[in-house]
């Protein structure tokens, strides 16, 4: 996430708040452009996976009321506060480093703060509120027995190929309506195919202890299948005339949405990154990383802490770094590492403020 964001500072890639376009004779955009794509082809999806898992552990350990308490607090006080406070400091500061805040800090406030709420990167804990809802709706008018956590075996290639093609069928549907960069209520529509599935697929996976059985078997060829596509994607770009290849045609970029070949590819592109990264990350770190060392569990439990406050260690080294004479990459090869220790460090102090600790 963090890494994401600075290759969206640095690449100007995607939305964000304080934005460093690379220099026209820059080599960058390739690299971040690609980055930035396969990132987003698994990342989002793999959280709502794990927040679909344990959901499901949660609600079944404490029930629905202190289930539904407990998430009011720990994902709804964190968007108010955000929306309502942090997001439009962040975008102050972001304003003064781009020098369109004027008449200082209560000047601006009072001119801009209603303009400047927004739910930012906490789109996803929006998002995640839904879709709980929605689980503990759906969990109501089920029967008790669907809820039995068992052992059943794994879906087998056949089915995640059915899943894969049925994902890249529906996210081209959704961005016919919605192509990517579209909001709806701050929240890109365009890809939620995956973001839905993969929240379903987090509660089916903990009700039938499918990640105690993920094997090699399972993750190698979907994973060999995201490499090949991984480098098959610049050809895609440069043929197709993305904003990618450096040359793109006037108007919408094809590959975003419409009826076009290249929105198809980006479609069908996505869910085969999605699962073949995905499955091989949760087998490493099933496998792997069962017991945890002590600085381990620290940075595990300052982890929902350092997606909230991120934002400001970003855009705050991005601006530190906006006018070094360094290509973007190398600017990105500093600032990533860099803001990822310090947003650690500060979140590991902050959640262990009094008003803090219950909430994050």
């Amino acid at each position: 996430m963090i890494c994401h964001h600075v290759a969206c500072a640095f690449g100007d890639v995607g939305a964000w708040y304080y934005i460093v376009p690379p220099p026209a004779d820059s080599v960058a955009l390739l690299p971040f452009s690609l980055f930035a794509a396969v990132n987003q082809s698994f990342f989002m999806s793999l959280l709502f996976f794990l927040s679909g898992y344990f959901t499901a552990r949660a609600h079944d350990r404490k029930g629905t009321a202190a289930f539904l308490r407990d998430r009011g607090i720990r994902l709804g006080i964190p968007l108010a506060a955000w929306f309502l406070l942090l997001n439009p400091h962040v975008e102050y500061l972001a304003r003064r480093l781009d020098g369109g805040a004027t008449g200082g800090y209560t000047a601006w406030m009072r001119s801009h703060w209603l303009d400047a709420t927004g739910s930012g990167p906490l789109w996803f804990v929006f998002a995640l509120l839904l879709f709980t809802v929605a689980y503990v709706a759906w969990g109501a008018i089920r029967p008790a027995d669907a809820r039995e956590v068992r052992v059943a075996p794994l879906p087998r290639h056949g089915q995640i190929l059915a899943f894969v093609g049925a994902s890249s069928v529906v996210a081209f549907a959704l961005r016919l309506a919605f192509p990517v960069g579209t909001t709806v209520a701050e929240l890109q529509l365009g890809y939620f195919a995956l973001y839905v599935a993969f929240f379903a697929l987090g509660i089916v996976a903990h009700r039938r202890s499918w990640l105690e059985q993920l094997g090699p078997d399972l993750v190698r060829p979907w994973l060999r299948a995201a490499g090949v596509l991984v480098v098959a994607m610049p050809v895609a770009v440069t043929i197709g005339g993305g904003e990618a290849a450096g040359a793109a045609p006037p108007g919408p970029d094809p590959f975003l949405g419409g009826w076009s070949w290249q929105a198809f590819a980006y479609a069908a592109w996505e869910p085969v990154l999605c699962v073949g990264i995905s499955l091989a990350l949760l087998h490493r770190f099933h496998r792997r990383f069962q017991v945890s060392t002590p600085l381990g569990a620290r940075a595990s439990r300052s982890a929902y802490t350092v997606y909230i406050l991120h934002p400001f260690f970003v855009v705050a080294g991005t601006g530190w770094l906006a006018g070094a004479p360094l290509d973007p990459l190398l600017k990105f090869a500093i600032l990533c590492p860099l803001a990822v220790l310090t947003c650690f460090a500060v979140s590991d102090v902050v959640r262990r403020a009094p008003l803090v600790r219950r909430v994050v």
